[in-house]
C-alpha cells in the first residue's frame, strides 16, 4: 500500500485487529477441538475393534487440525502486532504532518523577510552612510539565518514523517514473515496448500484485477458504447464482470469460504445485471407495441398517424410480430452488443448532429413528469405516455404485462439504488471509504443499458435514414 509523502498514512487499524481477532479465535476453536478429541482417544476404555477404530481416528483427527492451531494463532498475533504499529505509525505521522504545516508557513514568511531584507540592502543609496549599510547587511544576515533555522525545522519533521512510514513498513513486513513462516516456511508442520487451495491464490489474483478492468469497461460503456467496436469490447468487458462474480462465488465455496446459496444469489443477481434492463424494456416495448397495433387497426390510416406518427407505427408492427423464441433471443444477447440506439448515436456524430448525439444518450432525467426518473427505464415512461393517450385500447394482456414492466422496473430501480447505497455503507464501515466513494462504487454488477435505458430521448421514435434521426411523437 503506497503512501503519499507528508500526507496521512493508508491502512485501517482498527480492522485489522478484527480480522486478527477472528483468527484467534479459530485457533482457539482448534484447541477446544483437539483437547475434546484427545478426551474420547483418552477415555475410551471398551476393548474391541470398534473402539479401537474409534480411538485411533479420533486420534489422527486431533494430530491433524492440532497441527493448523499455530498457523491461525500466529497469524492473528501477527496481525496484532501490526494493527498496534501501524496505529502508533498513524499517530506519528499525523502529528508529523500539522507539525510539517506549520514548518512550511514558517518557512514560506521567513524567505519572504529575507527577499525584503536583501532588497533592502541591495538598494541603498549612494549616500547612505556605513552605519545604514552595516544595519541592513546585518539585517539580511539575520533573515538568511531564519530561512535556514527554518529549512532545518521543516526537514527535521519530514525526517520524523518518514520514520513512522518506515516503522510502518518494517512493521508490515515482520508480520508477512511471521505469517509465511508458518504458511509456507519452517513451521508450517507439514501442512502444505492443496491444488485447490493453489488454484484459488491465482483465481484471487486475476479476479482481482480482472473486476477493476470490467469496473473501469462499465463505466466507459456508459459514454462510449455507441463507438463502433470500442463500444462492443466495452460492453463484452462489463458483462463479463457480473459473470466473475458468479465464478468467484463459486471459486469461494469450493473453498469453503461461502456457501451454494451464495452462488445462486451471485447467479441470480448476474441474471438481474445482464438480462433484468433489457427483459423490462423488452415487455415494455410489447406493450406498448401491442396498444399502437389494436388502436390503428380500429382507426383510418390518416387517424393513426395524427396519433402515433408514422414511423411509431411502422416501428410497433415490427415489435408486434416478434416471436417469444426472437424477444427471449434479443434478451440474451443484449449485454454483448450495442443497442439500436447505440447505433442511431454513432450515426449522428458521424453526421456531426453532436448536441442530438449527447441529449439522445443522457436525457433529462425528470422530463415526462419524472417518470424517468422514477423507473430510469425510457421504455417504461415511453409505454405509460402511450397508455395515457386518449382513444389508446388497453385489452387484458395489455394491462398485465403495463403492470409487470411498471413494477420490476421500480423493483430494479430500487436494487440497484439500494445496492449503492449498501456497497458504499459495507466499504466505509470497514475504514475504506475512499474507495466506496469511487465512480458507480460496483459498476460492474449494476443493470446495464446506460443511464435511462439506452433508447432515444423520450417521447422519440427512430427514423431509419433520417437526417434528424429523431422526431418527437405526438
Amino acid at each position: 500500500m503506497g503512501d503519499t509523502p507528508y500526507q496521512e498514512l493508508q491502512g485501517a487499524p482498527g480492522l485489522v485487529e478484527s480480522k486478527a481477532r477472528r483468527y484467534i479465535e479459530i485457533a482457539d476453536a482448534i484447541q477446544r477441538s483437539t483437547a475434546a478429541l484427545k478426551k474420547i482417544s483418552d477415555e475410551i476404555d471398551t476393548r474391541s475393534l470398534a473402539m479401537d477404530e474409534t480411538r485411533e481416528k479420533a486420534e489422527k483427527v486431533r494430530e491433524s487440525i492440532e497441527k493448523a492451531q499455530d498457523r491461525y494463532r500466529e497469524t492473528g498475533s501477527a496481525l496484532q502486532a501490526y494493527a498496534s504499529s501501524l496505529r502508533s505509525a498513524k499517530e506519528d505521522a499525523h502529528a508529523a504532518i500539522l507539525e510539517i504545516g506549520r514548518a512550511e508557513s514558517e518557512l514560506a514568511s521567513a524567505r519572504t523577510a529575507q527577499h525584503h531584507a536583501e532588497q533592502h540592502e541591495s538598494g541603498l543609496p549612494t549616500s547612505a552612510t556605513p552605519q545604514e549599510a552595516a544595519e541592513a547587511r546585518t539585517a539580511s544576515n539575520r533573515a538568511g539565518d531564519r530561512v535556514s533555522d527554518a529549512e532545518g525545522d521543516l526537514a527535521y519533521w519530514q525526517g520524523r514523517w518518514r520514520d513512522a512510514a518506515d516503522a510502518k513498513d518494517s512493521a508490515a513486513r515482520s508480520a508477512v514473515g511471521r505469517i509465511e513462516e508458518v504458511v509456507t516456511g519452517k513451521n508450517t508442520h507439514g501442512l502444505q496448500d492443496g491444488t485447490w487451495d493453489k488454484i484459488g491464490k491465482v483465481w484471487d489474483s486475476f479476479y482481482e484485477l480482472a473486476k477493476v478492468v470490467c469496473d473501469v469497461a462499465g463505466i466507459l460503456a456508459i459514454f462510449f458504447s455507441w463507438v463502433p467496436f470500442v463500444g462492443q469490447v466495452l460492453l463484452v468487458l462489463a458483462a463479463v464482470g457480473a459473470i466473475l462474480a458468479v465464478v468467484d462465488a463459486a471459486m469461494k465455496w469450493s473453498k469453503g469460504e461461502g456457501s451454494f446459496w451464495g452462488v445462486l444469489g451471485a447467479a441470480g443477481l448476474a441474471a438481474l445485471s445482464l438480462f433484468g434492463g433489457k427483459a423490462i424494456s423488452s415487455i415494455a416495448q410489447y406493450t406498448k407495441a401491442r396498444m399502437i397495433v389494436q388502436t390503428s387497426a380500429r382507426m383510418s390510416g390518416s387517424s393513426a398517424r395524427a396519433m402515433f406518427g408514422r414511423s411509431a407505427i411502422s416501428s410497433a408492427r415490427n415489435v408486434f410480430a416478434q416471436s417469444t423464441g426472437q424477444r427471449v433471443t434479443e434478451v440474451l444477447r443484449s449485454p454483448f452488443v450495442r443497442s439500436s440506439t447505440d447505433k442511431a448515436v454513432a450515426g449522428m456524430f458521424a453526421s456531426g448532429s453532436y448536441g442530438h448525439a449527447f441529449r439522445t444518450l443522457f436525457p433529462n432525467p425528470f422530463t415526462g413528469a419524472g417518470m424517468r426518473a422514477l423507473f430510469t427505464n425510457d421504455d417504461v415512461s415511453d409505454m405509460l405516455r402511450v397508455m395515457s393517450t386518449n382513444g389508446v385500447r388497453v385489452d387484458d394482456v395489455t394491462a398485465v404485462t403495463s403492470s409487470v414492466a411498471v413494477g420490476l422496473a421500480y423493483v430494479n430501480n430500487a436494487y440497484s439504488q439500494g445496492k449503492n447505497l449498501v456497497d458504499f455503507a459495507t466499504q466505509a464501515t470497514a475504514g475504506d471509504a475512499g474507495q466506496a466513494a469511487k465512480p458507480g462504487v460496483d459498476i460492474a454488477t449494476s443493470p446495464f443499458g446506460g443511464p435511462y435505458g439506452k433508447i432515444v430521448g423520450y417521447g422519440a421514435q427512430l427514423i431509419p435514414n433520417s437526417t434528424d434521426d429523431a422526431v418527437a411523437a405526438p
